[in-house]
């Protein structure tokens, strides 16, 4: 999972706070560490068991998510690549009246100080954005993403790569993503590769590979030079299965359609195109640097004597892997369970599917009856596939010929079969194209609403990040309903069903993380944090979150209380207590402007933009 750097201005501090009671709460709050001064950092993974969380630092904003095939899921083109397609994608997809300053944000990066970079700042002041992994090239490169397990910093290419550029190698150059803490305690995720400075040039080997400990995901073998050198991967998360562990997640399996296009040429590059590198992979070739893929829903199997690092495709793109002139398919294994009493994993993740134009769909990989022999032939047979693959129902994209969502994905299953997910919204909704939930159980799904929480207003923007097996489903969703601006967002916890627990949430199902903290006098140490986002949930609902901090404490506990000092984006573990009690927070009225707070940066609800959401022990 990640997150965008946020960096807090007055209005970010919105929710959290009440009554100052003696009982403790529900939650009590413990502040990871990991970031230096200045930088921002969440907690984006915890094992099943709660023994482990894995933690992500990032200097600046990222631009593109560092883990997701398709950019911000609507980017089938790989189109977005410059300021002006950054500055349009906010205007067709988030309806902001400040998509230029949300624009210079994500393509110029921020300063230390909080204050967003433009056109007239030097790139060695500003951190992030994707305007400095373009220059790299150039101007080298320094991590801006990353992550650590327990303090262990996860770096497993920081050392080199099987296959490296001439030159150099940088170890603090690569972008580090983790996705999931497996049942054997490792960190698997996705990183960047880093970049070996040769003279005036800086080339990095990949893109992107995914890792499980300090194995490195390769594509599948047998697809040609390209796909072979510079291929793609990404490593969502790992389940045990009998002896074996399979890591899911995706591959490159064809190069990107259209490469003569100039479009698919960063901004910067000094490109007119791609197409060098369609044919031959070359280090020298700074195309190369920028060549996208179609992805396939992969998986990788320890078990594997041949080719044991490179992946198995286990689905095929429903209507081929380029289409319309310029779009590239791309799909992915999200998420995996063993339901009760099965044998065999059931994943779910998304594909896309041709609707006069390529779009994200949720689906579910089933596993065929004979499910044993045909992984185990699938080491040596690539055409096999040993899942179906099928829509989830209920969210089709186009409804009565109108086309209604401009994505769906479903993000994670547990082991009674609940699939949780996200419907982008292609339509604006009272003032936002709404991300809204959605919970799949075989043939029903149910669009979360007023009717399931009073948490989801009509038009509500949210995230489902994980659930756990007691039906517990966290994420994030919007705290306020302002029109044509990033609203102010928080953590969440919804009970769904049969949820194990609800007695313990007073019978209501949704829940706002803020509420479920509140343990107290101003004083008490929960009081320094309002949770931001809930990343992920253990089976003992123990939770891995990004919170805001306030050292000392806010002024009171009301969900909007204001800081004195200065703000900071923490990763922290929430740690349950079932014997607590909720007392909700109350909301300060505020007639006096704050002193003293963090410099802002444009504002609360870019964590809306966190990216890929996955995951599953």
């Amino acid at each position: 999972m990640q997150f965008n750097k946020f960096k807090l201005s007055a209005i970010a501090l919105a929710v959290a706070g009440l009554p100052t009671l003696a009982s403790a709460a529900i939650y009590n709050v413990t502040q990871e560490t990991g970031a230096s001064s200045g930088q921002s950092s969440a907690a984006t993974a915890i094992a099943a068991d709660s023994s482990k969380i894995a933690v992500e630092v990032l200097r600046g904003p990222v631009g593109l998510n560092y883990s997701e095939e398709m950019p911000y899921m609507v980017d089938e083109e790989h189109f977005i690549n410059s300021y002006d397609d950054l500055d349009n994608y906010c205007d067709n997809y988030l309806g902001y009246n400040t998509c230029d300053a949300w624009a210079d944000e994500q393509w110029y990066g921020i300063k230390a100080t909080g204050e967003v970079c433009d056109s007239q700042d030097s790139e060695q002041v500003c951190d992030g954005g994707l305007k400095k992994e373009i220059d790299a090239w150039n101007n080298g490169y320094t991590s801006n993403s990353t992550a650590s397990v327990d303090g262990l910093r996860a770096n497993p290419f920081g050392a080199g790569v099987s296959t490296p550029p001439a030159g150099s190698v940088n170890a603090n150059s690569t972008n580090v993503v983790i996705n999931q803490i497996s049942d054997a305690g490792n960190a698997v995720g996705a990183s960047s590769s880093p970049y070996y400075q040769n003279g005036a040039v800086n080339a990095r080997a990949f893109k992107t590979r995914g890792f499980n400990d300090a194995t490195e995901l390769l594509p599948p073998s047998g697809l040609g030079t390209v796909i072979s050198t510079i291929g793609q991967t990404n490593a969502n998360g790992a389940i045990t299965v009998g002896s074996d562990v399979i890591t899911f997640g995706s591959a490159s399996i064809a190069n990107m359609a259209d490469t003569g296009n100039g479009n698919k040429a960063p901004e910067g590059s000094g490109l007119g195109n791609l197409n060098s590198c369609s044919s031959t992979a070359s280090y020298s070739d700074r195309a190369c640097q920028y060549f996208q893929f179609a992805n396939q829903a992969s998986i990788w199997v320890s078990s594997y004597t041949t080719n044991a690092a490179n992946a198995r495709v286990i689905a095929d793109f429903p209507n081929g892997a380029t289409g319309n002139t310029d779009d590239t398919a791309q799909a992915s294994v999200k998420a995996a369970t063993l339901l009760t009493n099965e044998t065999a994993p059931t994943m779910v993740g998304f594909n896309t599917y041709n609707d006069n134009g390529f779009y994200a769909r949720a689906v579910k990989y089933t596993p065929i009856s004979d499910f044993s022999t045909c992984l185990t032939n699938l080491q040596t047979d690539a055409s096999l596939r040993c899942w179906t693959m099928s829509l989830i129902p209920g969210i089709d994209i186009r409804q009565g010929g109108d086309i209604i969502y401009s994505y769906t994905v479903a993000n994670d299953i547990n082991n009674k079969g609940v699939v949780a997910g996200i419907a982008k919204n292609f339509r604006r909704s009272s003032g936002a194209y709404a991300e809204t939930v959605f919970i799949n159980e075989g043939a029903s799904t149910t669009l979360l609403g007023p009717s399931q929480s009073s948490l989801f207003f009509s038009g509500y923007n949210a995230t489902a990040s994980s659930i756990n097996n007691s039906n517990e489903l966290v994420g994030k969703v919007d705290t306020e309903s302002a029109r044509d601006r990033a609203r102010r967002q928080r953590g969440y916890i919804y009970l769904h069903g049969s949820a194990t627990n609800l007695a313990t949430f007073q019978n209501t199902r949704g829940w706002l993380l803020d509420d479920l903290t509140n343990g107290g006098a101003a004083s008490d140490t929960n009081n320094q944090y309002r949770i931001a986002e809930a990343f992920d949930i253990a089976d003992n609902g123990d939770i891995a979150a990004s919170a805001f901090y306030c050292a000392g404490g806010y002024r009171s506990t009301a969900h909007n209380a204001l800081c004195d000092g200065t703000e900071e984006l923490v990763a922290v573990k929430l740690t349950r207590n079932n014997s607590g009690t909720i007392s909700q927070r109350t909301y300060d009225d505020q007639t006096v402007s704050r002193s003293g707070g963090s410099v802002g940066f444009l504002g609360l609800g870019l964590l809306a933009l966190a990216g890929a959401m996955r995951r599953k022990k």
